[in-house]
């Protein structure tokens, strides 16, 4: 494939009866091309005509941006194409792609026209309408494909971890930090959603979503006006969660965020103060012991969890450490540490949360207690909630709205960093709640006698 090594990722629920066509058109491609299908449960022999049909299939969870995801992560080229399962690639738009693919850079990207794979005024009036909002907004819809370099894609966070509007999200960064090209070559793709709803309606109900969600709607409530397939397979995310049917997320749980920033657990890269006293080795166990009863303990709680790590191409590493159960998996920014803990909240209150808490991997006794009375301190949107820490730091910081100005100027890893934070507080007009103090494990002396042992 013009030297590239590509890999085409297509999300499946079901989908038995619309994807042999498109590995069909994927073989085309040539035998360089690696066909990965990120299956989230299918019940109609949609793996077997896959793995019949040449592609490498993977379990995901289910739900179209974890699927996407969790494909990427197993795919291996450096370039990933992103396809859903009833869309068609005739050999005009395999074309476009060869020929995109011969001279982009690492900071493009690429999607192709949009197309109803439908003959009538009705569908052609559509892509009209489709291109003028593409015009207007420079949003490209998920079946319209997406093809990206992996260090793009990862530069940008990949698909997030959502039941709805993972593409928009995606395509939002891409334009940030890199260049988006609309192919001239059309990808068809299956009208049957919009004939199920109706054209009409659905265009109407896509253009609105998109609005709320730039307003700060949150995806998960946007979901509750999502509509499901006649199977009601679709929308797990909607439908399901861990085999309870029709649970749906509450209010108070879309409300609150948990952030739980954590490390990939490697020799020389944690606990490098504690590691001078005890060794690498076993600084490592001792932080992986650490971060695993943390996570255990509040990944339960009435909100939703997110892991946020580092380094960025750690997430399958942290998904095997933590295990997946009731996580989301989010990588932290570049910068110091202030910066990365003001930029992870900064989006949980631009996805919707009303509140948010961050704590991390290394003080133990935080539970899912400590994270509800944290939550429930958060009075006002002018109160801010500390957990502080016996070495001068905090274990915990919770608020109901964005404060940059604390987590910029900090004497990070000092014993500076709490009373600094509690006068940025003052500063910024906000009223400080403050927990019980906890012990971070930073020394011999700070290990519980549990940890000691090991």
């Amino acid at each position: 494939m013009n030297g590239r090594e590509l890999s085409v990722v297509v999300p499946t629920l079901d989908e038995a009866e619309t994807l042999p066509r498109l590995l069909k058109d994927l073989a085309a491609l040539g035998p360089g091309v690696e066909i990965v299908v990120c299956d989230g449960g299918s019940r109609d022999g949609t793996r077997a005509r896959a793995e019949a049909g040449g592609a490498r299939v993977v379990t995901g969870p289910r739900g179209r941006g974890s699927q996407l995801r969790a494909g990427a992560e197993a795919a291996g080229g450096s370039w990933l194409f992103f396809l859903h399962a009833d869309t068609h690639l005739p050999p005009a738009a395999a074309a476009a792609l060869q020929d995109f693919l011969a001279s982009a850079g690492p900071h493009d990207a690429a999607a192709f026209r949009f197309r109803l794979a439908v003959d009538g005024w009705r569908a052609r009036l559509q892509e009209a309408g489709q291109r003028l909002r593409q015009r207007l907004t420079g949003l490209v819809y998920g079946d319209q494909g997406l093809v990206l370099s992996r260090h793009l894609y990862e530069a940008v966070g990949g698909y997030p971890d959502w039941p709805l509007m993972e593409d928009v999200e995606l395509v939002d960064r891409i334009r940030t930090h890199g260049r988006l090209h609309v192919l001239e070559a059309a990808l068809p793709t299956s009208p049957r959603r919009y004939r199920e709803e109706g054209r009409g309606r659905a265009v109407l109900r896509n253009l609105a979503l998109i609005l709320l969600f730039r307003l700060g709607v949150s995806p998960r409530r946007l979901l509750r006006w999502y509509p499901t397939d006649s199977d009601a397979e679709r929308d797990p995310v909607r439908n399901s969660r861990d085999g309870e049917p029709g649970w749906s997320p509450g209010a108070e749980e879309e409300d609150r965020v948990l952030l739980v920033f954590a490390k990939a657990p490697r020799p020389g890269r944690v606990k490098t103060r504690l590691a001078a006293d005890i060794g690498d080795d076993r600084a490592t166990r001792i932080y992986r012991r650490l971060g695993s009863s943390v996570v255990e303990a509040v990944r339960r709680g009435a909100w939703r969890t997110r892991v946020c790590y580092a380094p960025a191409n750690a997430e399958a590493e942290l998904r095997r450490w933590l295990g997946e159960e009731g996580l989301e998996f989010r990588p932290q920014d570049p910068g110091d540490l202030g910066h990365r803990m003001e930029r992870a909240m900064r989006e949980a209150f631009q996805e919707g949360a009303d509140r948010v808490c961050i704590v991390g991997t290394d003080a133990p006794g935080v539970d899912g207690s400590v994270v509800e009375r944290a939550f429930a301190a958060l009075e006002t949107p002018e109160t801010a909630v500390v957990g502080p820490a016996r070495d001068g730091g905090y274990y915990l910081l919770a608020l109901r709205r964005p404060c940059p100005r604390l987590f910029h100027g900090i004497p990070w890893s000092t014993s500076e960093v709490l009373p600094r934070t509690l006068e940025r507080i003052t500063e910024a007009g906000l009223q400080t709640r403050l927990l019980a103090e906890r012990t971070d494990v930073d020394r011999v002396q700070d290990l519980p006698p549990e940890l000691a042992r090991l």
